[in-house]
């Protein structure tokens, strides 16, 4: 990849980082911003031992894993929520097979059953891009046990819905929100990115259909993360969503 007027942003890897970079003309200079993987990725023990949630959340969170429920892991910027999702991934069964969807290489497969889709977008338009809604088709086709997304961030939210829907219990994601409520309303605008034709009820309808807990990450103004609570949706009424807070 590489960073030209015309395409100044870029992103990779460089050995055990994240890799962002962004010149001129959308900055002054060139910056450049890594950001480093954990070598030894968070289990659900590593968690406990941290003080990340009591011993009942960590119950819970257990039961809604090995129970296959589908489950999105949520929480604001630097609040935890990829390594949270990792510590799921690891604590499913050795044959399970996940097939894991990113934009960037962050997820480790808990298993060798298991694989990992990367999406491409290349800057000089050279490469057909291939985006997470594009992926979502081709894991169908690779008879995952589990659907696992990085993020779900975009249009994208659709497919994976859709494939909820079908019976595909046990999946995992992650999304950028605060609270349960709020990460409700933003599925539901993600949702009609890729279904702009859908009303409102038919969005809702499909997220009943598909989401069965909320997992809330939260950040302290100190930067000590934690557990804020685990959420399950009971039902959908004329207003919204009602959720229950379990643990």
């Amino acid at each position: 990849t590489q960073v030209t007027l015309d395409h100044p942003h870029a992103s990779g890897t460089w050995r055990n980082f994240r890799l962002q970079v962004v010149g001129p003309p959308i900055a002054a200079g060139f910056v450049f911003t890594l950001r480093a993987r954990p070598r030894n990725p968070w289990t659900l023990d590593r968690l406990s031992e941290r003080g990340w949630y009591t011993e009942a959340q960590r119950k819970s969170l257990e039961s809604l894993i090995a129970s296959r429920s589908n489950f999105l892991v949520v929480g604001p910027t630097g609040s935890g929520k990829t390594s949270v999702l990792g510590a799921c991934l690891k604590a499913i069964g050795e044959r399970e097979r996940a097939v894991i969807l990113e934009d960037t290489d962050e997820l480790e497969a808990p298993n060798a059953s298991s694989l990992k889709l990367l999406t491409r977008h290349d800057p000089q338009n050279l490469l057909t891009p291939v985006d997470l809604s594009a992926l979502l088709r081709h894991t169908l086709r690779l008879r995952p046990d589990r659907l696992v997304l990085g993020e779900v961030r975009g249009p994208e939210a659709k497919e994976l819905l859709l494939a909820l829907a079908t019976g595909h219990s046990g999946s995992l994601g992650t999304l950028h929100a605060s609270q349960a409520q709020e990460a409700l309303l933003r599925l539901e605008m993600l949702v009609q990115l890729g279904a702009p034709q859908w009303g409102q009820a038919t969005v809702r309808r499909l997220i009943q259909l598909s989401l069965n807990h909320i997992v809330v990450c939260k950040k302290e103004p100190t930067g000590e993360r934690s557990l804020e609570g685990i959420y399950r949706l009971t039902s959908l009424e004329e207003f919204g969503f009602l959720v229950e807070r379990l643990a």
